[in-house]
């Protein structure tokens, strides 16, 4: 006579078939809870690493902008307190090229080593043409030049 509703000739699958779609259904809430849980996972690394690289940055900042003002205070005819001031220059340099070591570590280098590295090879070669007595001029304006251009590259990278 009447038929159940379960019985409709419509709404017939196997037993296999609903046994594959509950497993379909299961896996994909499976699936869509390892994202959400990985999201909630990554969310708090992505925003420490912004962060580290923004203190990396603001470091750079601070040991570019030490260094150009020691800069200014050389005096154009070799003072006597010229080499402490190029030993300060020369730290605020390593500063940021370990700094710049470490961002890289971390996947983002800021700048490339090979600024670092002639800035601080110039300051070499001032510190040698210092303790000859040579003039100094040209290297301190090349010098001057060179950390004012870094500056300008490190202000950028934000």
């Amino acid at each position: 006579m009447y038929r159940r509703y379960s019985q409709g000739a419509d709404d017939v699958t196997p037993r296999s078939q609903r046994r594959m779609n509950r497993i379909k259904n299961i896996v994909i809430l499976v699936l869509a809870a390892a994202v959400v849980a990985l999201a909630v996972i990554a969310l708090p690394s992505l925003q420490t690493q912004q962060g580290e690289r923004s203190l990396y940055l603001q470091r750079m900042q601070s040991e570019c902008e030490e260094a150009i003002r020691q800069t200014t205070t050389l005096s154009r005819n070799a003072g006597a307190d010229s080499a402490a001031i190029l030993a300060r220059v020369r730290c605020c340099l390593y500063a940021m090229r370990t700094i710049n070591t470490l961002a890289a570590q971390n996947g983002s280098q800021p700048l490339p080593d090979d600024t670092l590295l002639t800035l601080q090879n110039t300051v070499d070669r001032y510190l040698s043409f210092l303790t000859t007595g040579m003039d100094t001029g040209e290297y301190q304006t090349n010098l001057q030049n060179g950390l004012n251009a870094l500056q300008t590259q490190v202000s950028s990278l934000q």
